[in-house]
Protein backbone atom coordinates (compact mmCIF):
# COMPACT_ATOMS: atom_id res chain seq x y z
CA UNK A 1 0.00 0.00 0.00
CA UNK A 2 2.78 2.32 0.96
CA UNK A 3 4.51 1.66 -2.35
CA UNK A 4 1.33 2.45 -4.28
CA UNK A 5 0.93 5.74 -2.43
CA UNK A 6 4.59 6.57 -3.02
CA UNK A 7 4.26 5.75 -6.72
CA UNK A 8 1.11 7.87 -7.01
CA UNK A 9 2.86 10.80 -5.34
CA UNK A 10 5.82 10.43 -7.68
CA UNK A 11 3.51 10.46 -10.70
CA UNK A 12 1.67 13.53 -9.40
CA UNK A 13 4.97 15.30 -8.70
CA UNK A 14 6.29 14.47 -12.16
CA UNK A 15 3.06 15.65 -13.75
CA UNK A 16 3.17 18.87 -11.77
CA UNK A 17 6.77 19.50 -12.78
CA UNK A 18 5.95 18.75 -16.41
CA UNK A 19 2.92 21.07 -16.30
CA UNK A 20 4.95 23.88 -14.77
CA UNK A 21 7.71 23.45 -17.34
CA UNK A 22 5.24 23.52 -20.20
CA UNK A 23 3.37 26.60 -18.96
CA UNK A 24 6.04 28.59 -17.14
CA UNK A 25 9.24 27.80 -19.02
CA UNK A 26 9.09 30.86 -21.29
CA UNK A 27 8.43 33.06 -18.28
CA UNK A 28 11.40 31.62 -16.42
CA UNK A 29 13.65 32.08 -19.44
CA UNK A 30 12.46 35.62 -20.19
CA UNK A 31 12.63 36.63 -16.53
CA UNK A 32 16.29 35.67 -16.08
CA UNK A 33 18.66 38.58 -15.51
CA UNK A 34 21.38 37.27 -17.83
CA UNK A 35 20.22 36.34 -21.30
CA UNK A 36 22.74 34.16 -23.13
CA UNK A 37 22.96 32.88 -26.68
CA UNK A 38 25.65 31.15 -28.72
CA UNK A 39 23.84 32.00 -31.98
CA UNK A 40 26.04 35.08 -32.41
CA UNK A 41 28.95 36.16 -34.57
CA UNK A 42 31.17 39.13 -35.36
CA UNK A 43 30.15 41.41 -38.22
CA UNK A 44 31.62 44.36 -40.15
CA UNK A 45 31.00 46.35 -43.33
CA UNK A 46 32.06 44.35 -46.39
CA UNK A 47 32.30 46.50 -49.53
CA UNK A 48 32.72 44.84 -52.94
CA UNK A 49 35.07 47.13 -54.90
CA UNK A 50 34.27 47.16 -58.63
CA UNK A 51 35.22 48.91 -61.87
CA UNK A 52 33.26 51.86 -63.24
CA UNK A 53 34.96 51.71 -66.65
CA UNK A 54 35.99 48.76 -68.78
CA UNK A 55 39.51 47.96 -69.89
CA UNK A 56 42.54 45.73 -69.53
CA UNK A 57 44.24 45.65 -66.14
CA UNK A 58 47.71 47.19 -66.26
CA UNK A 59 48.76 46.70 -62.64
CA UNK A 60 47.44 45.45 -59.29
CA UNK A 61 49.66 47.12 -56.68
CA UNK A 62 47.60 45.93 -53.68
CA UNK A 63 48.19 42.48 -52.18
CA UNK A 64 45.82 39.90 -50.72
CA UNK A 65 44.75 40.63 -47.13
CA UNK A 66 46.64 43.93 -47.16
CA UNK A 67 45.78 46.74 -44.76
CA UNK A 68 44.92 49.70 -47.00
CA UNK A 69 44.04 53.33 -46.36
CA UNK A 70 41.28 55.36 -47.95
CA UNK A 71 42.24 56.49 -51.45
CA UNK A 72 45.03 53.94 -51.89
CA UNK A 73 45.43 52.60 -55.45
CA UNK A 74 44.17 49.03 -55.74
CA UNK A 75 43.99 48.42 -59.52
CA UNK A 76 45.24 50.42 -62.52
CA UNK A 77 43.32 49.97 -65.79
CA UNK A 78 45.05 50.80 -69.09
CA UNK A 79 44.13 54.46 -69.67
CA UNK A 80 45.50 55.20 -73.17
CA UNK A 81 42.07 55.15 -74.84
CA UNK A 82 40.54 57.27 -72.09
CA UNK A 83 43.35 59.84 -72.33
CA UNK A 84 42.78 60.13 -76.08
CA UNK A 85 39.04 60.61 -75.54
CA UNK A 86 39.75 63.31 -72.96
CA UNK A 87 42.07 65.13 -75.38
CA UNK A 88 39.45 64.92 -78.12
CA UNK A 89 36.80 66.31 -75.79
CA UNK A 90 39.15 69.13 -74.77
CA UNK A 91 39.72 69.99 -78.45
CA UNK A 92 35.94 70.07 -78.98
CA UNK A 93 35.62 72.54 -76.11
CA UNK A 94 38.28 74.78 -77.64
CA UNK A 95 36.55 74.63 -81.04
CA UNK A 96 33.19 75.55 -79.52
CA UNK A 97 34.77 78.41 -77.58
CA UNK A 98 36.45 79.68 -80.76
CA UNK A 99 33.11 79.56 -82.60
CA UNK A 100 31.56 81.78 -79.93
CA UNK A 101 34.45 84.25 -80.21
CA UNK A 102 33.98 84.32 -84.00
CA UNK A 103 30.25 85.02 -83.62
CA UNK A 104 31.01 87.78 -81.12
CA UNK A 105 33.38 89.40 -83.64
CA UNK A 106 30.73 89.13 -86.36
CA UNK A 107 28.21 90.70 -83.99
CA UNK A 108 30.45 93.72 -83.40
CA UNK A 109 30.94 94.07 -87.15
CA UNK A 110 27.20 93.86 -87.71
CA UNK A 111 26.57 96.56 -85.13
CA UNK A 112 28.97 98.76 -87.11
CA UNK A 113 27.06 97.91 -90.29
CA UNK A 114 23.81 98.88 -88.59
CA UNK A 115 25.32 102.22 -87.60
CA UNK A 116 26.49 102.77 -91.22
CA UNK A 117 23.06 101.92 -92.65
CA UNK A 118 21.42 104.22 -90.11
CA UNK A 119 23.65 107.05 -91.35
CA UNK A 120 22.74 106.19 -94.95
CA UNK A 121 19.06 106.35 -94.05
CA UNK A 122 19.50 109.79 -92.50
CA UNK A 123 21.38 111.02 -95.58
CA UNK A 124 18.78 109.57 -97.92
CA UNK A 125 15.98 111.13 -95.89
CA UNK A 126 17.66 114.54 -96.04
CA UNK A 127 18.19 114.18 -99.79
CA UNK A 128 14.57 113.11 -100.25
CA UNK A 129 13.35 116.09 -98.27
CA UNK A 130 15.52 118.44 -100.38
CA UNK A 131 14.32 116.86 -103.65
CA UNK A 132 10.71 117.14 -102.52
CA UNK A 133 11.11 120.82 -101.75
CA UNK A 134 12.73 121.48 -105.16
CA UNK A 135 9.97 119.56 -106.98
CA UNK A 136 7.27 121.51 -105.14
CA UNK A 137 8.97 124.81 -105.98
CA UNK A 138 9.23 123.92 -109.68
CA UNK A 139 5.55 123.03 -109.81
CA UNK A 140 4.64 126.45 -108.34
CA UNK A 141 6.91 128.27 -110.81
CA UNK A 142 5.50 126.34 -113.75
CA UNK A 143 1.92 127.17 -112.64
CA UNK A 144 2.58 130.92 -112.48
CA UNK A 145 4.48 130.84 -115.79
CA UNK A 146 7.90 131.54 -114.29
CA UNK A 147 9.20 128.02 -114.87
CA UNK A 148 9.41 125.49 -117.63
CA UNK A 149 7.80 122.11 -118.09
CA UNK A 150 11.19 120.52 -118.42
CA UNK A 151 12.40 121.90 -115.05
CA UNK A 152 9.22 120.69 -113.33
CA UNK A 153 9.62 117.18 -114.74
CA UNK A 154 13.27 117.11 -113.71
CA UNK A 155 12.30 118.11 -110.16
CA UNK A 156 9.63 115.39 -109.97
CA UNK A 157 12.07 112.78 -111.27
CA UNK A 158 14.68 113.81 -108.70
CA UNK A 159 12.02 113.63 -105.98
CA UNK A 160 11.03 110.06 -106.98
CA UNK A 161 14.68 108.97 -107.18
CA UNK A 162 15.41 110.37 -103.72
CA UNK A 163 12.36 108.61 -102.28
CA UNK A 164 13.49 105.32 -103.83
CA UNK A 165 17.00 105.81 -102.44
CA UNK A 166 15.49 106.39 -98.99
CA UNK A 167 13.49 103.14 -99.20
CA UNK A 168 16.61 101.26 -100.32
CA UNK A 169 18.58 102.63 -97.33
CA UNK A 170 15.77 101.72 -94.93
CA UNK A 171 15.62 98.18 -96.35
CA UNK A 172 19.38 97.86 -95.87
CA UNK A 173 19.02 99.03 -92.29
CA UNK A 174 16.21 96.51 -91.61
CA UNK A 175 18.28 93.67 -93.11
CA UNK A 176 21.29 94.60 -90.97
CA UNK A 177 19.14 94.61 -87.80
CA UNK A 178 17.67 91.19 -88.68
CA UNK A 179 21.15 89.81 -89.36
CA UNK A 180 22.11 90.87 -85.83
CA UNK A 181 19.21 88.74 -84.51
CA UNK A 182 20.47 85.79 -86.57
CA UNK A 183 23.93 86.19 -85.04
CA UNK A 184 22.44 86.29 -81.55
CA UNK A 185 20.57 83.04 -82.27
CA UNK A 186 23.78 81.49 -83.59
CA UNK A 187 25.59 82.55 -80.44
CA UNK A 188 22.93 80.87 -78.28
CA UNK A 189 23.34 77.69 -80.34
CA UNK A 190 27.12 77.89 -80.08
CA UNK A 191 26.84 78.42 -76.30
CA UNK A 192 24.72 75.26 -76.01
CA UNK A 193 27.29 73.38 -78.10
CA UNK A 194 30.04 74.65 -75.78
CA UNK A 195 28.15 73.38 -72.71
CA UNK A 196 27.68 69.99 -74.37
CA UNK A 197 31.39 69.85 -75.20
CA UNK A 198 32.28 70.81 -71.61
CA UNK A 199 29.97 68.08 -70.29
CA UNK A 200 31.60 65.55 -72.63
CA UNK A 201 35.03 66.69 -71.40
CA UNK A 202 33.94 66.33 -67.77
CA UNK A 203 32.65 62.81 -68.49
CA UNK A 204 35.88 61.89 -70.27
CA UNK A 205 37.92 63.17 -67.32
CA UNK A 206 35.73 61.22 -64.89
CA UNK A 207 36.20 58.02 -66.91
CA UNK A 208 39.95 58.69 -67.05
CA UNK A 209 40.02 59.13 -63.29
CA UNK A 210 38.09 55.91 -62.78
CA UNK A 211 40.80 53.92 -64.55
CA UNK A 212 42.44 54.09 -61.13
CA UNK A 213 40.38 51.96 -58.74
CA UNK A 214 41.06 53.22 -55.23
CA UNK A 215 39.98 52.07 -51.78
CA UNK A 216 36.76 53.84 -50.75
CA UNK A 217 37.85 53.74 -47.10
CA UNK A 218 40.47 52.24 -44.83
CA UNK A 219 40.29 48.54 -44.08
CA UNK A 220 41.65 45.12 -45.01
CA UNK A 221 41.39 43.65 -48.51
CA UNK A 222 40.19 40.15 -49.23
CA UNK A 223 41.65 38.05 -52.02
CA UNK A 224 42.25 39.89 -55.29
CA UNK A 225 40.02 38.74 -58.12
CA UNK A 226 41.93 40.30 -61.05
CA UNK A 227 45.45 40.07 -62.40
CA UNK A 228 47.50 42.19 -64.86
CA UNK A 229 46.43 41.64 -68.46
CA UNK A 230 42.91 40.56 -67.53
CA UNK A 231 39.96 42.33 -69.19
CA UNK A 232 37.75 43.99 -66.60
CA UNK A 233 34.15 44.86 -67.60
CA UNK A 234 32.07 47.66 -66.11
CA UNK A 235 30.97 46.56 -62.66
CA UNK A 236 33.57 43.78 -62.52
CA UNK A 237 34.57 43.09 -58.92
CA UNK A 238 38.26 43.38 -58.07
CA UNK A 239 38.23 42.66 -54.32
CA UNK A 240 36.18 42.89 -51.13
CA UNK A 241 37.15 45.51 -48.54
CA UNK A 242 36.43 44.84 -44.86
CA UNK A 243 36.31 47.96 -42.69
CA UNK A 244 38.48 46.51 -39.94
CA UNK A 245 39.08 46.97 -37.07
CA UNK A 246 35.50 48.29 -36.85
CA UNK A 247 33.49 45.21 -35.84
CA UNK A 248 30.33 44.54 -33.88
CA UNK A 249 28.24 41.54 -32.80
CA UNK A 250 24.99 40.24 -34.28
CA UNK A 251 23.32 37.98 -31.70
CA UNK A 252 20.15 36.10 -32.65
CA UNK A 253 18.10 35.82 -29.46
CA UNK A 254 14.90 33.84 -29.10
CA UNK A 255 11.74 35.87 -28.93
CA UNK A 256 11.24 34.58 -25.38
CA UNK A 257 14.53 36.18 -24.32
CA UNK A 258 14.12 39.77 -25.49
CA UNK A 259 11.18 40.78 -23.31
CA UNK A 260 13.37 42.69 -20.84
CA UNK A 261 16.16 43.71 -23.22
CA UNK A 262 16.63 47.40 -23.87
CA UNK A 263 19.09 49.55 -25.83
CA UNK A 264 22.12 50.46 -23.73
CA UNK A 265 22.15 47.38 -21.48
CA UNK A 266 25.67 45.99 -20.82
CA UNK A 267 26.83 42.83 -22.57
CA UNK A 268 29.68 40.41 -21.95
CA UNK A 269 31.08 38.86 -25.12
CA UNK A 270 33.10 35.62 -25.29
CA UNK A 271 34.92 34.91 -28.56
CA UNK A 272 35.33 31.19 -29.23
CA UNK A 273 38.71 31.72 -30.89
CA UNK A 274 40.18 33.58 -27.89
CA UNK A 275 39.15 31.82 -24.70
CA UNK A 276 39.98 33.63 -21.51
CA UNK A 277 39.15 37.04 -22.92
CA UNK A 278 35.92 38.84 -22.04
CA UNK A 279 34.88 41.71 -24.29
CA UNK A 280 32.60 44.44 -23.00
CA UNK A 281 29.77 45.93 -25.05
CA UNK A 282 26.22 47.19 -24.94
CA UNK A 283 22.98 46.62 -26.81
CA UNK A 284 22.89 49.08 -29.72
CA UNK A 285 19.78 48.18 -31.73
CA UNK A 286 17.18 45.54 -32.50
CA UNK A 287 16.25 44.19 -35.92
CA UNK A 288 12.92 45.50 -37.28
CA UNK A 289 11.57 41.94 -37.68
CA UNK A 290 12.44 38.35 -36.93
CA UNK A 291 14.81 36.48 -39.18
CA UNK A 292 12.03 34.50 -40.86
CA UNK A 293 10.61 37.72 -42.31
CA UNK A 294 13.84 38.34 -44.20
CA UNK A 295 14.02 34.81 -45.61
CA UNK A 296 13.96 34.33 -49.36
CA UNK A 297 10.84 32.15 -48.99
CA UNK A 298 9.04 33.28 -45.81
CA UNK A 299 6.76 30.74 -44.15
CA UNK A 300 3.01 31.02 -44.78
CA UNK A 301 1.29 29.88 -41.58
CA UNK A 302 -2.20 30.52 -42.94
CA UNK A 303 -2.28 27.22 -44.84
CA UNK A 304 -1.97 23.60 -43.76
CA UNK A 305 -1.16 22.41 -40.25
CA UNK A 306 0.45 25.00 -38.01
CA UNK A 307 3.47 24.19 -35.86
CA UNK A 308 4.65 26.95 -33.58
CA UNK A 309 8.39 27.61 -33.91
CA UNK A 310 10.25 29.96 -31.60
CA UNK A 311 11.43 32.92 -33.67
CA UNK A 312 14.76 34.69 -33.32
CA UNK A 313 15.42 38.43 -33.44
CA UNK A 314 18.81 39.88 -34.37
CA UNK A 315 20.33 42.15 -31.73
CA UNK A 316 23.21 44.45 -32.68
CA UNK A 317 25.82 44.75 -29.93
CA UNK A 318 28.53 47.40 -30.03
CA UNK A 319 31.95 46.45 -28.66
CA UNK A 320 33.25 49.02 -26.16
CA UNK A 321 36.33 47.21 -24.85
CA UNK A 322 37.98 44.51 -27.00
CA UNK A 323 40.31 43.37 -24.19
CA UNK A 324 43.35 43.84 -26.44
CA UNK A 325 41.90 41.87 -29.34
CA UNK A 326 40.99 44.76 -31.68
CA UNK A 327 43.58 43.81 -34.29
CA UNK A 328 42.63 40.11 -34.14
CA UNK A 329 38.85 40.21 -34.40
CA UNK A 330 37.48 39.13 -37.77
CA UNK A 331 33.89 39.09 -39.03
CA UNK A 332 32.27 35.67 -38.99
CA UNK A 333 33.93 34.46 -35.78
CA UNK A 334 31.52 32.76 -33.38
CA UNK A 335 30.84 34.39 -30.03
CA UNK A 336 28.68 33.89 -26.95
CA UNK A 337 26.89 36.91 -25.50
CA UNK A 338 25.41 37.58 -22.06
CA UNK A 339 23.04 40.55 -21.88
CA UNK A 340 22.55 41.91 -18.37
CA UNK A 341 18.90 42.98 -18.28
CA UNK A 342 19.21 44.41 -14.79
CA UNK A 343 17.51 43.38 -11.51
CA UNK A 344 14.44 41.18 -11.66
Amino acid sequence: MRERVFGLCAVLAAGTILFLCLTQWNGWVGGARLQRTDDAYLETDLTPVGARVAGYVRAVPAADFEQVRAGQLLVQIDDEDYRALAQQARANVEAASTAISNIDAQTELQRANIAATSASVEAARAAADRAGQIAARQRVLERVGAGTQDAMEAGDAADLASAAELRRAQAGQSAAIKQLGVLQSQRAQATAALKAAEAALALAQINLRHTQIRAPRSGVLGQRQVRPGQYLPVGGQVAVLASLPNVWVIANYKETQIGRMRVGQPVKIYVDAYSGHILQGHVQAFAPASGSKFALLPADNATGNFTKVVQRVAVKIAILNADGLSALLRPGLSVVTDVDTGPK
